[in-house]
């Protein structure tokens, strides 16, 4: 009983603090959400920095170039590799994007998966995203495995899997996210440890 009691003390205490702290709600999200993702992501401190780096070596290189202005060229980098996904034009721009992403420097592996089509409308898009939701939280779900570090990215109903984890661990999210309703296909950028 006395525990509940303090419990009620401090609930009550940060009920009456809240108004004060509103300034600080932003900042305190932002440092969970954070906080979370850091937990959740099973590369080691370093590699997420290195990878931080990366990203924004990697943001600076595309937007300086012209050539995927009218393309939808993303990119998402994970433990030293790039990820390139969307749509181009054409064959030539695809290849201009990876020979890109492999002149940045600390780059080590570029999976390039950008497809030769229109640019994704926005319909397309917000499918994808309910998509990577379902996937996600079926992966955070599940009771067998050590899956929810798994990053999902989904284009144009295809999922792409990136993480590093075992090979039974990796044959289980394949097979989870292949089976979510709307996916076209699974591509498997995973790390085997």
């Amino acid at each position: 009983m006395g525990g509940n009691t303090v419990f009620q003390k401090w609930f009550l205490l940060i009920i009456l603090l809240v108004p004060f702290l509103q300034g600080c709600a932003a900042a305190v999200v932002g440092a969970t959400v954070g906080g979370t993702a850091v937990v959740l992501d099973n590369r080691e401190v370093n590699q997420q920095i290195d990878d931080t780096g990366l990203r924004l070596r990697a943001s600076s290189a595309f937007r300086e170039s012209n050539a995927f202005d009218d393309q939808r060229v993303k990119f998402v980098v994970y433990n030293g590799d790039i990820l390139l996904y969307g749509q181009a034009a054409n064959e030539d721009i695809a290849r201009q994007a990876e020979r890109q992403a492999r002149d940045i420097e600390g780059v080590v592996r570029v999976y390039n998966q950008i497809r030769i089509d229109d640019v994704a409308n926005l319909v397309a898009r917000a499918d994808d995203t309910w998509i990577t939701t379902r996937v996600k939280a079926l992966l955070l779900r599940d009771q067998e495995y050590d899956i929810s570090g798994i990053k999902v990215i989904t284009e144009n109903n295809e999922v792409f899997l990136l993480g590093i984890v075992d090979r039974e661990s990796a044959d289980r999210a394949i097979d989870i996210a292949r089976n979510v309703r709307g996916v076209n296909k699974v591509i498997d950028v995973l790390t085997i440890r």
